[in-house]
């Protein structure tokens, strides 16, 4: 897979959250916080948005200050214009509902106002048809804003190079 493949894909595996939320620092959590349950909510909210490709759906998950951050230089993204742009850019990366994830490692913690979740693992899925996989790390940023989560900052890496080692 080439960069911009890479690239156009590696946004897909941020629904994998998801499944980050609800499995996330087991032994890590010294408390159940009833705020999860609201952060898992916007988790599986960005999940069905990028499954169906809906911009606007994800947009309105976005804090007003956000960003998204990939891999290579120059690959940020503030503010709803941008993102709408990346967005729209990365659906074109896989077929639409056509995504899976496996974590081999996963992380995150809540506050009252933020919160925070990494991963690493790689995403399989498919693209006019055909089969493709790649490793990727993910690190997402929420805050609570006028009581509601919201996303507000986003950073996929992956391998830039079909020369991997």
């Amino acid at each position: 897979m080439n960069r911009r493949a890479s690239i156009l894909a590696g946004l897909a595996g941020v629904s994998a959250f998801t499944t980050l939320a609800s499995t996330a620092s087991g032994a890590e959590e010294k408390a159940e916080n009833p705020e999860r349950e609201k952060v898992h909510a916007l988790l599986k909210a960005h999940d069905e948005a990028m499954k169906n490709q809906d911009v606007a759906a994800i947009l309105a998950l976005m804090a007003e200050k956000s960003a998204v951050m990939g891999t290579g230089p120059g690959e940020i993204w503030s503010g709803h214009e941008e993102i709408k742009t990346a967005y729209e850019h990365f659906f074109q990366g896989f077929d639409k509902g056509e995504q899976g994830f496996e974590y081999q490692f996963k992380i995150g913690d809540l506050a009252a106002d933020m919160g925070w979740l990494m991963a690493s693992g790689n995403i399989k899925g498919k693209k006019d048809g055909k089969e493709f996989e790649f490793p990727i790390n993910l690190s997402l940023t929420v805050t609570k804003a006028t009581g509601k989560w919201l996303i507000a900052s986003l950073h996929f890496s992956t391998f830039t190079s079909a020369d991997k080692k």
